[in-house]
């Protein structure tokens, strides 16, 4: 008995330690499988960090890091490639200028002149690369009491156009006589084949210039003709020192220079041109503009002549109320200011006038351009930069309902012409469902293709380009223009893929809330107002004569003509927007524009045909805007009131010398 429990407790022991043996393994096992799996996830850690590492990745931000670094480079392979297209020309050179002075010490008769000379300066980093005199002029009636206006030699504009250079960073340098002998920076402005003015933001209340009576040369006094009878004066830069140089003055001989120009003997450097001429009792007698340093000769500008020119420039100054219309006439000419070549270049690329003197360089803007935004903006996939600080705090898209805002995603096209590589128009188009075959084409302004010298015709030269986000690139054909509604029907010679063309050719109940869209002219962003259709007439006078044009409260910019004009609820296409600078939208109906095209074909789905068509003859009857009635265009096909449609131009701004202010 005894022994069986012995053997029962031994078993028992047995057992306890096999199980402790076969909890360890296991409890082993789990602690090297732990670790092994440890390895590999450090493994494969430090193998993805070596990836990183190679691609540029070696922290968990380094993807936003990478993003930035990615458009930075961008960037400036952008601004890289802006100044390759529209920089100037000739690159940086090495030219060196030392100021040379002339004849000796000024000795002052006349307490005025010397407050009036100046002395004006080619500057680059502090390098001086041109040096002469000027005059500062009284001011006359129209100059703006902040600023000094200093006539100089037309050899100033001359040599700056010499050494300008790609970096463009010359500029000009006054300096003002005076115990603070103060330099200031002037602005090249307006010249012509003998001066220029420069501009100073600097109020130096030149005083009144005593003119001697007989300084032309059919009135010039005998004794101006002896020797050293008068004398050129001007100003060096570097020290201030007033220098004069004594000579005669002779007559020019018959047909060597037009307007009565004079010559002198006296002997000049490039310090004394723009500099005066006066007598011996200090009365000017006229202005030097050019120098022979081997002859020792100077040309004269006599000072009836100089004010003749002075009140000229004045009327094209920047002291206008109205910069509108403005363009300088054929013996006017402008700088572009330094520093601002290439952005006036492209500027003129994109068919902006250039802008007058002075307006750019103080911080003037162009007013009713293409690029302006309007309403509410809605970007796409693949933009770089954020939308939050572009727009206005109206929102739209948000509104809409999504399918709603996908279809017009797809149907909205940005549209521009081209004449050569410069921009002609810049507009808006919508993709419809022709009424034959159901093929897409897009529907937009005739503006778009308008010749900019005849608006009643078209510009068959003109290059199309259409670009719907946020890839899809093409080449637009003029298929079909009405140019008495302005309508124009474009087609594009490749596919374009996940486009909804909506049918405008079956009626569609109209809405009162609508919703104004375009196309941004620079990255093709969506741009979108709402409002209400309109019963009441404009609040000013407009150049839109079409009496079938309706009204909406949406607020476009230029970039908007030729866009739909949409109904809120379910999208639809109510008609073609207008712009004419007012506070309300000129459109054109859906059911005017559906008559308009449901009469005709397409050229390019009709053999033998390739040109555009002109359907303006096309007989449509027309809604009576007091009857309610409809009535026909006479037998020949053209409508008895030509409509016009002119587009708002682009003009310059700047409130300093403008008085009414851009809506």
């Amino acid at each position: 008995m005894g022994t069986m429990k012995t053997m029962r407790r031994t078993a028992k022991k047995h057992k306890e330690k096999r199980d402790q043996r076969a909890r360890d393994e296991k409890s082993r096992l789990n602690v090297e499988m732990q670790a092994a799996a440890r390895d590999e996830r450090a493994n494969r850690r430090e193998n993805l960090s070596k990836e990183k590492l190679v691609a540029g990745d070696s922290s968990p931000r380094t993807l936003r890091i990478k993003q930035m670094a990615e458009l930075n480079r961008m960037w400036k392979k952008n601004r890289k490639d802006f100044c390759e297209k529209y920089g100037h020309p000739d690159q940086k050179s090495n030219r060196s200028f030392v100021e040379k002075p002339f004849g000796s010490a000024y000795v002052d008769c006349d307490t005025s002149l010397p407050s009036n000379i100046v002395s004006l300066a080619l500057v680059d980093e502090n390098k001086i690369l041109f040096a002469c005199s000027g005059i500062a002029m009284e001011r006359l009636p129209m100059t703006n009491p902040e600023v000094t206006i200093v006539v100089t030699s037309k050899r100033l504009v001359e040599e700056f156009k010499e050494i300008r250079n790609r970096d463009d960073k010359v500029k000009v340098e006054v300096r003002f006589p005076g115990k603070k002998n103060i330099c200031v920076d002037g602005l090249l402005g307006l010249y012509d084949k003998y001066i220029a003015f420069v501009t100073c933001f600097y109020y130096s209340d030149p005083c009144k210039i005593h003119v001697d009576e007989h300084q032309m040369y059919r009135d010039l006094k005998p004794e101006y003709l002896r020797p050293n009878s008068v004398e050129a004066v001007g100003r060096a830069f570097s020290s201030g020192t007033l220098m004069s140089a004594k000579g005669q003055i002779y007559l020019p001989t018959s047909g060597s220079h037009e307007g009565h120009l004079m010559y002198s003997n006296c002997a000049i450097t490039e310090a004394g041109l723009g500099g005066p001429v006066v007598t011996k009792t200090g009365r000017f007698i006229g202005l030097n503009i050019d120098c022979d340093t081997k002859d020792n000769s100077t040309l004269i500008l006599p000072w009836e002549l100089l004010m003749e020119r002075l009140v000229y420039f004045e009327k094209y100054s920047p002291n206008s109320t109205n910069y509108r219309e403005y363009t300088l006439p054929k013996d006017l000419f402008s700088v572009v200011p330094p520093g601002h070549w290439n952005t006036v270049k492209y500027l003129t690329s994109m068919g902006y006038p250039e802008p007058p003197p002075l307006v750019l360089e103080t911080g003037g803007k162009l007013c009713d351009k293409f690029e302006e935004d309007f309403g509410d903006l809605y970007g796409y996939k693949g933009l770089d930069y954020n939308l939050w600080c572009r727009g206005t705090e109206e929102l739209v898209f948000s509104k809409l309902r999504t399918e709603v805002l996908r279809k017009l995603c797809r149907r909205v096209v940005l549209l521009t012409s081209y004449n050569g590589d410069m921009r002609s128009f810049a507009c808006t188009g919508y993709i419809i469902k022709w009424h034959k075959k159901g093929t897409p084409v897009i529907l937009t302004s005739a503006s778009l293709i308008r010749s900019l010298n005849n608006e009643d015709t078209i510009d068959e030269k003109l290059k199309i380009a259409v670009f719907l986000p946020p890839n899809q690139h093409a080449t637009g054909t003029l298929e079909l223009y009405h140019l008495d509604y302005n309508i124009a029907v474009i087609s594009v010679q490749k596919r374009m893929h996940c486009v909804q063309p909506e049918n405008i050719f079956h009626e569609e109940k109209g809405r009162k809330k609508v919703v104004a869209l375009g196309r941004e002219v620079k990255d093709g962003l969506l741009m979108g107002t709402i409002g209400v259709v309109a019963k009441l007439p404009m609040d000013g006078p407009s150049k839109l004569n079409c009496k079938d044009l309706k009204l909406s409260t949406c607020k476009i910019k230029k970039a908007g003509i030729g866009g739909p004009l949409v109904n809120f609820i379910d999208g639809s296409y109510a008609g073609m927007n207008f712009y004419d600078g007012t506070t309300k939208t000129p459109y054109l109906p859906r059911h005017i524009i559906a008559k308009v095209l449901s009469a005709t074909d397409l050229p390019s789905q009709i053999k033998g045909m390739s040109q555009p068509t002109n359907i303006t003859n096309v007989s449509v009857k027309k809604r009576s805007p007091v009857r309610g009635k409809y009535k026909r265009i006479n037998r020949s096909g053209t409508s008895i009131v030509k409509n016009r449609w002119p587009v708002p131009k682009p003009y310059w701004y700047h409130p300093l010398f403008d008085v009414s202010e851009p809506a």
